[in-house]
């Protein structure tokens, strides 16, 4: 008479076992990062076309003479890649009632061509966007 003799789980199963933890929680991790990212694009998206929506009243507004210039939010850029632009502080964005966007995030609004501007950038699908007009373009 044989006694088999089991002294558990043998190298190779343990192997494959390991094996298949580390392919599922890679899968998992992807997967988890993917959403993060298009939640973050999806929630610049948002901030950017309500910021446009508040602005485009303002800009209205000066359009038929109710304002000036002076009275719209942000303040112009005589300079740079936003020259005529304006910058949005952190004052103009609580003003527009949305103070939870953050200022330092840069936020810039072209009043003559209805646009907005992310000035730090969101990436998606490997390409960086900085304006709501590239962003809605796609």
């Amino acid at each position: 008479m044989k006694i088999r003799n089991d002294n558990g789980i043998t190298l190779v199963v343990l192997i494959l076992t390991v094996l298949v933890l580390v392919i599922i929680s890679s899968v998992a991790v992807n997967i988890s990062y993917n959403l993060i990212n298009e939640a973050r694009f999806q929630n610049v998206k948002t901030d950017l076309l309500l910021i446009q929506s508040k602005c485009k009243i303002k800009a209205e507004q000066k359009a038929i003479g109710e304002i000036e210039e002076k009275d719209l939010y942000g303040s112009k850029q005589t300079d740079g890649e936003y020259n005529g632009w304006y910058l949005l502080s952190q004052e103009d964005l609580n003003n527009m009632g949305v103070e939870d966007v953050d200022a330092s995030n840069k936020y810039y609004v072209d009043y003559e061509h209805d646009d907005v501007a992310y000035g730090r950038g969101i990436k998606n699908d490997d390409k960086t966007y900085y304006k709501l007009s590239e962003i809605l373009d796609d």
